[in-house]
């Protein structure tokens, strides 16, 4: 193909992307002679072509767009739609005049969505792509030293949420004094929705096509130094810029493509906090930060047209970004993630060589689209993407009842219903799938994770293994890791659990150094690398001092910071090192969770005592006053969140308000032992200013774990969920009552009340078809019991 037309539109984004394609690939625009400055301007080269009743002998794209001029002369063979709209009413006026053409572009999965349920067909999704020789990863220049940049831009309008992004900076800044905020804002078009007045009346005006901001932001509380123009730096040009920022914040409420700021993020190695709603919902993936939690717009401003709309929670935004600057690594692998992603998918040069394939299939009177069931599909995915269960279910039926023997929609529906409870309309999925691909070992793995789920252990094993027989992938050796260990099958399960490295993407030594393999270490170093949670290091530390060494023999141990205090008393504080700081040389290493495979503890019943070296005396002795108050009541310590970055959380943790039960029962002193952000739920709760907050102490005396033990051991009794707390309960000696899902993690196994890790607690677990409410209810009444004993 050597020609296309473009008609007009040239204040349409999508319809300019396209021609940046086309271009890139060395094809002639062909456009009416009064557009030619429009080229000009854009930077597109192209030819006059004149416009006249006799349609053009090449194709013609035109625009369909919110503001699309109504009949377009410059006519083609064949016209070509290129749909980019924000309402969701648009396609409707779109019917007639697009209703002639072979193929309809779509900016994005929602626009193409939109057109279908409009009746246009045939309907392609086709988004921008990204110019990564413009836009990639280089050394930064480092104009703002020490600071962690966050990037906000975009049109600067109600759409784009500037609103939202500047609430959520101004409390980070709160935490960060050192954070700055890059702005990248543009002036709108003034053909935009400027929102509720209340917001469009305070949003800044162009003067002379440039926009003053700075009194603005002053307005929101973000003072000037916090404050980083691009248009002061003596290279402001945007790539240079993104390159220089820690993470991209753009919780748009709307966006009828792909965010070409996104791509420009992703392409130049910058992680993205992205909002789930309408274009963006194309992005979602684990390669950025999604915003989930999305209001919907329509119901709120009473206007269908809005529909798909999102607005994202301040409190979001500012949990995302608090997580991408506490855990960086996390941040730069998701990065890594989408340079590939760019690289593979979302390139100028990829999505280029996709549009001429089908322009000359269109040209060539071919089908150029896939069936509709095909894009709704991938609709369905990107719903699932954006955790909108229902509707994804919705979808995924959609293309079930065109094709049933549609493998990908049987497994993802099965997927979405297990999410949402249905479990035995995601085991008929399962089994549709296992019926379609007999032996597919995808398909064995769910069934057997389902299963799992279903309470079947042994039917989850048996699957699971099944599985793991046709392919072997450490995902799958995970599962059936933490199905054998939940069964107290530990000498089967280890095994299996030495590929969570891999599954999970933990740190691990390269192959140049062996692993060890339980012999006695003499003449040698060994290291032992610390994994996952606090909770996780707490429980394995034991196994430290039972590593049987020889002459010449040192035991060294890497780990997290909040670690290292306890690994300290367990092993000589000069063997003990942040696994960020350079290390001694070693011969040989392991994980800290396989000891106990490499000690060859086969049982439940074999897992030695918590040492009794951890806790510290003279900490349980400074802390006594304050945890024990001026009376003597029972005390008794709650915690009822865990770690908010651990994917599980919100399964095992059921928040203070669940606890009210608890609360409620007179007699004792509460104590929260609650760190983190879970703290300002005693602020936001009924009967959370009666506990007191020794969680707030810890984290002002530095968060160390052995204050943490220290205040457990003043306790006596700690209530808690599965957090790192049941971990310092148990090595104070303390009484604890733990709080279990119904999906317990795999250390506290099934049906038992005790624990071989740690003999003072005692387990609580809440029933499939029960909430937290009627599990605390059931403390309640037991600590009812426990304090009248206290009493006699």
């Amino acid at each position: 193909m050597n020609r296309i037309g473009i008609a007009r539109g040239f204040d349409d984004a999508y319809l300019i992307g396209l021609a940046r394609q086309l271009t890139h690939r060395g094809v002639t625009l062909a456009v009416p002679p009064d557009r030619m400055a429009d080229c000009r301007r854009h930077s597109l080269p192209a030819t006059p072509w004149p416009e006249t009743d006799t349609p053009a002998p090449f194709p013609v794209l035109q625009s369909l767009s919110d503001h699309t001029e109504a009949g377009a002369a410059f006519r083609g063979t064949p016209d070509i739609g290129a749909a980019s709209f924000q309402r969701a009413d648009t396609p409707a006026g779109l019917r007639r005049r697009a209703s002639d053409m072979p193929l309809v572009l779509a900016a994005s999965a929602w626009n193409a969505r939109l057109l279908r349920e409009a009746g246009l067909t045939p309907v392609l999704r086709h988004p921008a792509g990204v110019d990564t020789a413009i836009f990639r990863p280089a050394p930064r220049i480092g104009v703002a030293p020490g600071r962690f940049l966050v990037f906000c831009g975009g049109p600067l309008s109600y759409r784009t949420g500037p609103d939202i992004a500047l609430a959520a900076f101004r409390q980070f800044r709160e935490r960060h004094p050192e954070a700055m905020l890059v702005t990248g804002w543009s002036v709108p078009d003034s053909r935009e929705w400027a929102g509720p007045s209340s917001l469009a009346g305070d949003l800044p005006r162009a003067e002379n096509g440039s926009l003053r901001i700075g009194p603005w932001l002053a307005g929101h509380g973000i003072a000037p130094e916090a404050i980083l123009d691009p248009r002061q730096l003596p290279e402001s040009d945007l790539p240079a810029v993104l390159r220089e920022c820690n993470l991209a914040v753009l919780p748009d409420r709307c966006s009828a493509g792909v965010n070409p700021l996104a791509l420009a993020a992703m392409a130049s190695g910058v992680p993205v906090v992205l909002s789930a709603n309408t274009g963006h919902l194309d992005l979602l993936g684990d390669h950025l930060y999604a915003l989930t939690r999305q209001s919907d717009l329509a119901a709120l401003a009473d206007d269908p047209g809005l529909a798909g709309w999102g607005e994202s929670s301040v409190e979001e935004v500012l949990e995302t970004m608090q997580r991408a600057y506490d855990r960086r690594p996390e941040a730069a692998s998701k990065a890594r993630s989408a340079l590939a992603l760019i690289a593979n998918t979302w390139s100028l040069s990829q999505q280029s060589k996709r549009l001429i394939e089908v322009l000359d299939k269109a040209a060539a009177g071919k089908p150029a689209a896939p069936p509709s069931y095909v894009e709704d599909y991938a609709w369905g995915l990107c719903l699932h993407k954006a955790d909108r269960f229902a509707a994804a279910e919705r979808v995924y039926g959609e293309v079930l009842a065109h094709r049933p023997d549609h493998l990908g929609a049987h497994m993802d529906r099965g997927n979405v219903r297990r999410i949402g409870g249905d479990l035995d309309g995601a085991k008929a999925d399962f089994r549709c799938a296992l019926a379609l691909r007999p032996g597919e070992p995808r398909i064995l793995r769910s069934l057997g994770n389902l299963r799992r789920r279903c309470g079947d252990l042994a039917g989850a094993a048996e699957a699971l293994r099944r599985s793991l027989r046709i392919e072997s992938k450490p995902d799958t050796h995970w599962d059936l890791a933490f199905t054998l260990l939940l069964m107290g099958r530990y000498a089967e399960a280890w095994p299996h659990f030495d590929h969570r490295h891999a599954a999970l993407g933990l740190r691990r030594i390269g192959p140049a150094i062996p692993r060890w393999t339980g012999e006695t270490v003499a003449g040698r170093t060994l290291l032992v690398l610390d994994e996952q949670g606090l909770g996780d290091s707490l429980q394995f530390l034991r196994f430290l001092p039972l590593i049987p060494t020889g002459p010449g023999g040192r035991v060294l141990f890497a780990g997290k910071a909040a670690a290292l205090p306890a690994a300290r008393r367990v092993l000589p504080p000069e063997n003990v090192f942040d696994w960020d700081a350079p290390l001694p040389a070693f011969q040989a290493w392991d994980g800290l969770m396989s000891l106990p495979a490499r000690l060859g503890i086969s049982r439940p019943e074999d897992v030695p005592p918590p040492p009794q070296a951890l806790p510290d005396p003279a900490r349980t002795a400074r802390w006594r006053a304050q945890v024990r108050g001026p009376d003597d009541r029972p005390v008794v310590g709650l915690c009822w969140r865990g770690n908010p970055y651990f994917s599980g959380d919100r399964e095992r943790s059921p928040g203070l308000a669940a606890l009210q039960p608890i609360l409620a029962v007179e007699g004792i002193r509460f104590v929260s032992l609650q760190v983190g952000p879970g703290r300002r739920e005693l602020s936001a709760v009924d009967g959370g200013e009666c506990v007191a907050d020794i969680g707030g102490a810890i984290e002002e005396a530095g968060s160390d774990v052995l204050d943490g033990i220290a205040a457990a051991a003043n306790c006596d009794l700690v209530i808690s969920s599965c957090t790192s707390v049941v971990h310092m309960t148990g090595y104070a000696g303390t009484p604890g009552w733990v709080l279990l899902s119904d999906q317990p993690d795999w250390r506290w196994m099934i049906g038992r009340r005790d624990t071989p890790w740690y003999p003072s607690l005692t387990l609580f677990r809440r029933q499939t078809a029960e909430g937290w409410a009627t599990l605390t209810g059931k403390v309640a009444a037991a600590l009812v019991q426990w304090r009248d004993a206290q009493e006699r």
